[in-house]
Parts: C-alpha cells; structure tokens; sequence
C-alpha cells in the first residue's frame, strides 16, 4: 500500500466520521428546531428596528453595528425592553404566608359588598358675618308663685326643655269649673237625643212656620230653665257666662297644653302649677325673679336669647363644584370642640374662585350660641352630596396608595395574597368606591395590607433583576 492510498483512506473515514456525526445530530433534533422553539415575542425582538444607537448622540440609529458619524464611537445595542409584554403576575406577585405568621401579624379581612354610598366634601372656612337669630320675652300668664326654676347661669336649653314652674292662684278654679261644665255636657247629651226621639215618634210632623216657633219656643224654655239652675246654685251672676269654650281658653291662656287639658279631661285631676318651656335654642338671660317669689301676671321672669347665626366663607376643590348646591346640610365643627356637630345649610354655592389656589368658595349658615362662634373663626363644614345607591364599595383603609396607582390586597385563600389595583370613586370617612379591579363577593385584606404589599414588591424587584436565561 503506498502513500498515496493510505491519505486517501484517511480522508474517507475522516469524512465519514463528520457525516455521521451530523447525521446523529440531525435525527435527535430534527431540522426546524428553532423555527418551533422560538415564541412570538423572541421573534419580534429579533426584528425590533432599530437595533444600534451611539451613546453620545440618541438621534443617531442604525440596524447594525457601526460607528457614529460624528463622534466616530462605536454603536452599542439597544437593549430589548420586556418589561411591558411581561405577565401582570410578574409585577404583583403572589405572597404565601403560613397561617402562624397569619395570626402574628395581625391579619384581617373584609368582603367586597354593595350599598348606598354618600359622598363627603370637607369645606374649611371662616367666620365672615355674626346676627342676632331668635330673642323671646318670657311673662306671669298670671298671678302666682314661682316653685320651680329649671336651669342655672349659662346652661343652654333646646326647643321643649322644661325653663319654670309657676303655681297659680286662680288655676285650680278655673280647671274645677271646665270639669263642672264638661260633666254637665256628657249628662246633657244623651237626655236631648232621648227627648228628640221621643217628640219624632208622638208628635206629627208640622208645617214650616210651626216648626219655626216650636224652635223657637223650646229654645227660651231651656234658655230660662239653665239661667234659673245656675242663679239657684251660684250666687255670682258672671258664672252664668261661662262656657266649656271658655274655660278651655283660659286654661290655655293660663299656659297649659292641648295634651295637659285633655289629661284633665280624661283623669279629673287638677293642679294648680303650670311650666313654661323653651320656644327655641337658646340660653336664658336678664333674670328676674328667683324661685319662691310671688309673681302678678304679666310680670317679666326672663329672656331666652344667645343664638347666632354665622355666615362662614368656605373652600371646596374645583371638582366638588357639581357636587354642591343651596340647601344642602352641612355639618359644622368648631376647633374648640370637635365633639359637638352643629346643622347648617349651603346658602350658596361657587361664589368665586381663588386664582392662586383655584379653589371654589362656597358659602353656608349655622345657628349657635354666641358664647362659642365668634366673628373670623375657623370652621370645618362637612357638606354631603347626592346618595349613590349599589356601589361597589370596600372599606377606605384597605386601598394602599403608591403615587398615581390604588391597590388592594386580595385574599385568595390558603394562605395566598395578591396585590390587585384599583380604580376608586367616591367616598366618605369609612368606606370608598371601586370601579375597576374587583368584583362582589371578593375578599380583600384591611390590616396589615401594607406589610403584605411591600413583600409582593419586593419578589417583583427580584424577578426583574433575575437574568435571562
């Protein structure tokens, strides 16, 4: 065998050797391995254009390597950005948390319901104009005595609160006839309807001028008749004049009520003392008398007087605006004493428009006494607006607020939490709107979301700098 032969053998077998090993290669992948691997995104990342941007210069682009024309640096690769075609589990991860460290941190829970939702609008202000709201006179109806005095110096009273006890001289008289005459009445009712019967039934019906003077006749009988049984049990002539419309006047005079008459009517018993009640709001003021003392009638006690009404310059955002009208309640609160709630009303609404701020100002009135508001105070007016019935509404201090995204984390059970955002609407101190992002019926964390929050942040940060494999 020469030289010859022996390289051509070897080249043969060298060959061989190469096609097998392809051949190999080719049956155990096939031949469009990466035509049927390569997904839809690494294709169109692949023919993203351009491709090459300088450094220095972001105008200058190319779709392959080169060098900048005017600063001669080499072109660098524009980096694919994936961040926006990735899965939204990637950027709100799920967190599991054992039920141990469920209970340790603290973890409640709430449901996702429907109700009437109102909204409130916080309108801070000042106190721009102060008047005089109400001022009574109180007087003696009658001759008597002071038992009785409800209040002491300062004490506010609303409308109804009990001010004074007077006995009065005359008062049990006058109750006594109005039982008198009402007993007189009750016997006299069923003996006239029993004689009208007994004149239809034996008399025959007579002519219209007979009938006339019968009327007429009867009538002076009973007129003579009532005047002698009076004058035979009074000897006061002027009692013959009273009627049970007239007592019931005079009680009423007197100061006793349409309830306090009837109570005597339907028990009998009488009482000499009547009570003067509050009118209105108010404190009393310009006391004259003490209890104990004799009082003629007519005679000056007190006045019941203090109430202000405050006019107050108030700020609402501009997107308020639709939300406010004239007549609207509003309640009031005063820096001194948060506790207590004062009614008023919106008198107007977008009376002008701060050019620096450009807030709304919007005016309202409320009533209290003077002893408390004063002029140029401030004010916090809380202004409710129309009722939204069937929202979709969550409890406010389970939405977590990141710049200019809302989330909520949403409880999926065994363990597992989501972070989920949110589109919000309306709301009010205790609860607010969802419009977007959750449904009824889903369960939503509202302590110690926060915590949960920034664990699910803290994987996505991780999933984005892991490296592409």
């Amino acid at each position: 065998m020469n030289i010859k032969q022996l390289v051509f053998i070897v080249v043969l077998l060298s060959l061989g050797t190469v096609l097998g090993v392809m051949l190999e290669r080719y049956l155990a992948t096939g031949p469009d391995e990466t035509a049927r691997t390569e997904t839809a995104l690494e294709h169109a990342l692949k023919h993203q254009q351009p491709g090459y941007v300088c450094p220095m210069h972001s105008q200058i682009l190319s779709d392959a390597p080169g060098s900048c024309p005017i600063c001669g640096m080499d072109l660098v690769a524009i980096k694919k950005d994936t961040s926006a075609e990735t899965d939204n589990d990637d950027d709100y991860p799920v967190v599991s948390i054992r039920s141990g460290m469920i209970n340790s941190l603290g973890v409640r829970v709430a449901l996702v319901e429907r109700g009437d939702l109102v909204r409130k609008i916080e309108t801070p202000g000042f106190v721009q104009l102060l008047r005089k709201e109400k001022y009574s006179r109180y007087t003696a109806p009658a001759k008597g005595r002071v038992s009785r005095l409800y209040f002491t110096t300062g004490q506010w009273h609303e409308t109804g609160d009990p001010l004074v006890d007077i006995d009065l001289d005359d008062l049990v008289l006058v109750q006594e006839k109005h039982l008198e005459l009402l007993a007189a009445a009750r016997q006299a009712a069923p003996a006239s309807e029993t004689l009208l019967n007994k004149q239809a039934v034996m008399s025959p019906a007579p002519s219209d001028g007979a009938s006339d003077d019968m009327s007429e006749n009867n009538a002076s009988d009973t007129a003579g008749e009532d005047v002698g049984e009076t004058a035979e049990t009074r000897s006061d002539s002027h009692d013959a004049t009273i009627t049970l419309e007239k007592t019931r006047l005079l009680m009423q005079a007197a100061g006793m009520s349409d309830e306090q008459i009837k109570h005597l009517e339907e028990t009998g018993e009488t009482s000499p003392t009547i009570t003067l009640y509050a009118r209105h709001p108010g404190e009393v003021m310009e006391l004259r008398v003490k209890q104990g003392d004799v009082v003629n009638a007519r005679t000056m006690l007190f006045t019941l007087g203090g109430l202000m009404r405050a006019t107050v310059l108030a700020n609402a955002f501009q997107r308020d605006a639709s939300w406010i009208h004239p007549g609207q309640e509003v309640d009031v609160v005063l820096p001194h004493n948060p506790d207590k709630v004062w009614k008023g009303r919106v008198s107007s609404g977008a009376v002008s428009i701060n050019t620096n701020s450009q807030n709304i100002g919007i005016k309202f009135e409320f009533v209290a006494p003077s002893r408390v508001v004063k002029s140029g105070m401030y004010v916090v007016g809380n202004i409710y607006g129309r009722v939204k019935k069937g929202a979709l509404m969550v409890p406010a201090e389970a939405v977590i607020y990141s710049g200019n995204e809302k989330r909520v984390i949403e409880a999926l059970g065994n363990g597992q939490f989501r972070p989920v955002p949110v589109k919000t609407g309306i709301s009010n101190d205790t609860d607010i709107e969802i419009l977007e992002g959750l449904e009824e019926g889903d369960t939503i964390v509202v302590s110690a979301q926060f915590l949960i929050d920034s664990e699910s942040s803290l994987q996505a940060s991780y999933r984005r700098m892991a490296p592409v494999q």
